[in-house]
């Protein structure tokens, strides 16, 4: 049954279904979110179920991208449409596009945004910039839902009626709250797991996230695989003249370049200190060139810091996997080649440091 239906300037307003089967469509449509790689990949299902349950010609998702007291960048991430003349996610426009608040009721829409206030917008009353908006866009109204991330403006979910104006009902409005909710709240154990998997310095993966990623590849071969351990050389140096700061810069820099160099299928991770661990699914002996370059790549980089390049160099230790004679655990799998790995490079700085050394 739908809601009733008003006028609005004259203009017959399009009826709200049934805000009762909403809020059953958005608790059955909560799975979507929690897709086994992240809510990105179920945010397009997610969508269809809300617009297709509102009625609405078009739903959408922007995420912003940059904020500064005069502007905001946007960028659209998904939309669902009733109709291709309603779809506008592949207008160039709409992508990374800058948003300038520099009239009264640009800002006022903004500090809206930024509040997290909910919006009903119809183009019978929006002032000048809205208004542009709509015609843009071809929008009679909009309802539109701040996605705010601890406390602090993270995206939109918005809801479009092109083909006649609404009004959506409190209920209505109540249950699509609780759809950005559930969005939040994948955003936020996405955040979780990055974190969790991840060196906050760098960006890289971290140890523990290295040492799933070889179990995982261990699953399929447990004979194909190398381990390549890259320690800095007088890295300490650098903290004791310098500071720490200009060694985390070296760290990052070295982090940026290794990771630009290597195969899309090696996963690159940071130990711990100035240690770096990388695991690809190759031989020793080709482990061991891509290391010999890797090395010469370090050994002619220099990293920035204030008024200084600063010259860097490491030491690899290199091991390739090797069976067991009977089916072992992929944790003592990794314990093994990561023990001979360590005695490689502990023989490279012991040999006089930025060499590859390498244990078949």
């Amino acid at each position: 049954m739908s809601e009733p239906s008003s006028r609005l300037t004259g203009r017959l307003k399009k009826p709200n279904p049934d805000s009762s089967e909403l809020f059953l469509v958005v608790s059955r449509a909560a799975k979507h979110l929690i897709h086994s790689r992240g809510w990105r990949f179920g945010i397009a299902d997610f969508l269809t179920a809300l617009g297709t349950a509102t009625e609405s010609n078009r739903t959408w998702m922007f995420e912003v991208v940059d904020q500064a007291p005069s502007h905001y960048t946007t960028n659209f991430l998904c939309e669902w449409s009733s109709a291709p003349e309603y779809s506008i996610i592949n207008d160039p426009l709409f992508h990374h596009r800058r948003v300038d608040a520099n009239s009264d009721d640009a800002r006022a829409f903004y500090q809206a945004r930024l509040n997290g206030e909910i919006l009903q917008n119809h183009i019978s009353s929006a002032g000048p910039f809205l208004k542009q908006e709509f015609e843009c866009q071809n929008i009679q109204s909009m309802l539109t839902i701040p996605i705010m991330v601890d406390g602090v403006w993270w995206g939109i979910l918005g809801f479009d009626d092109c083909d006649a104006p609404r009004d959506y009902s409190d209920s209505m409005v109540a249950a699509l709250e609780i759809a950005a909710t559930l969005i939040t709240n994948g955003i936020l154990r996405e955040r979780l797991e990055w974190e969790v998997n991840h060196d906050h310095l760098t960006g890289l993966h971290n140890r523990r996230a290295l040492i799933q990623r070889i179990e995982r590849s261990l699953e399929y071969s447990q004979t194909r695989g190398s381990l390549i351990i890259i320690d800095l050389d007088n890295f300490k140096r650098i903290n004791d003249t310098l500071g720490h700061q200009a060694g985390d810069a070296v760290l990052k820099s070295v982090a940026a370049l290794l990771k630009a160099a290597l195969p899309r299928h090696a996963t690159l991770s940071r130990f711990g200190g100035e240690e770096f661990a990388l695991w690809l699914a190759e031989d020793g002996p080709t482990a061991c060139s891509l290391a010999e370059s890797l090395r010469q790549m370090l050994q002619d980089h220099r990293a920035e810091w204030k008024e200084n390049d600063l010259a860097i160099c490491a030491s690899f230790g290199v091991a390739q996997m090797r069976p067991g004679k009977r089916q072992e655990s992929t944790q003592l799998l990794f314990d093994k080649v990561f023990a001979r790995a360590d005695r490689a490079l502990f023989k490279a700085k012991a040999d006089g440091r930025n060499r590859v050394v390498y244990t078949d």
